[in-house]
């Protein structure tokens, strides 16, 4: 059988998949996006180690490679953009909100979270991350202070600069 030459394939961009694997998700939260995508790349990459290519035929190979695809790009759809480190130039509320997003979509994660603010925090900023971390206190040790306490399930343990005064 002599394959049809109008018949190709069609190459959905990375772009079509990501859209396609965003629309699988539904309306959940960031974090919960994050454990549906973990839960069905780790599935499909359990099934596609298992899988006897040298039997397979082509059309069993492409199938396999598109399943693949687009389990990677649901695992790149929610990827955390948040993730990068604050910035040093943002203003307090920035940085606050920024943090924030950061230790809730981790709260239902079952995580260790270590977050290093490369910045001196004003007394105020710092007594609201210990409130948004339930942590009682900070502890000064060398040229920075830290906080460790709990969001949901994780551990976050937050470090910053400390003033030039020896802020506690």
């Amino acid at each position: 059988m002599t394959p049809d030459p109008a018949a190709r394939p069609v190459r959905a961009s990375l772009t079509e998949y990501l859209t396609m694997a965003r629309s699988r998700l539904g309306h959940m939260s960031p974090a919960e996006r994050r454990v549906k995508a973990a839960v069905a790349g780790r599935d499909t990459l359990r099934y596609n180690l298992t899988l006897d290519l040298g039997r397979m035929s082509q059309d069993e190979l492409v199938l396999a490679a598109m399943e693949l695809r687009g389990a990677l790009a649901l695992l790149l759809s929610v990827t955390i953009p948040a993730a990068t480190p604050p910035s040093t130039a943002m203003n307090d509320d920035d940085l606050i909100a920024q943090v924030f997003d950061l230790i809730s979509d981790a709260a239902p994660l079952h995580a260790q979270m270590h977050l290093h603010l490369d910045r001196v925090l004003s007394e105020p900023l710092m007594e609201t991350l210990l409130k948004g971390i339930n942590a009682s206190r900070t502890q000064g040790f060398g040229k920075c202070v830290e906080a460790i306490g709990h969001c949901g399930t994780t551990t976050v343990r937050i470090t910053a600069l400390a003033a030039a005064e020896g802020t506690q």
